[in-house]
């Protein structure tokens, strides 16, 4: 024997506040992603966002204003500052072997830096092991 009435509406209620959670939660993190502003490393794209956010594809498809439409702007946006980035980054040999140079001089004056600061760092313990 079945209910033929049954009272759904505190189940409705749950449901519908764990979708607008998880439209939260992707939502957060698409501004994470924005945020981040690195294309290389933290790409902005539907798969990234939903395993971040630990929702489907299909969830996200579910809700096309309120959650593709904003995603697809930033996918976008990132498409656009990524030309301009490959654009800048076009070097001659001479810039790139003066850029290698430049970076060795300042590893070597980090290493020296580094090599000083445990030395100090001995000392200071030397003394304070005398105490």
């Amino acid at each position: 024997m079945a209910n033929k009435n049954p009272n759904t509406s505190e189940m409705v209620k749950y449901k519908k506040r764990e979708s607008q959670l998880k439209k939260e939660a992707v939502l957060l993190v698409l501004e994470e992603l924005e945020l981040l502003d690195d294309p290389v490393n933290n790409p902005i794209s539907k798969a990234e966002i939903c395993r971040r956010a630990g929702v489907s594809k299909t969830f996200l498809y579910s809700y096309r204003d309120e959650l593709i439409k904003p995603i697809n702007e930033a996918i976008k946006r990132q498409s656009q500052k990524m030309r301009v980035i490959s654009q800048k980054q076009t070097f001659t040999e001479t810039s790139k072997d003066r850029l290698i140079e430049s970076l060795k001089r300042r590893i070597k004056a980090l290493e020296k830096e580094n090599k000083k600061l445990k030395n100090d760092n001995a000392i200071l313990l030397g003394k304070l092991a005398q105490k």
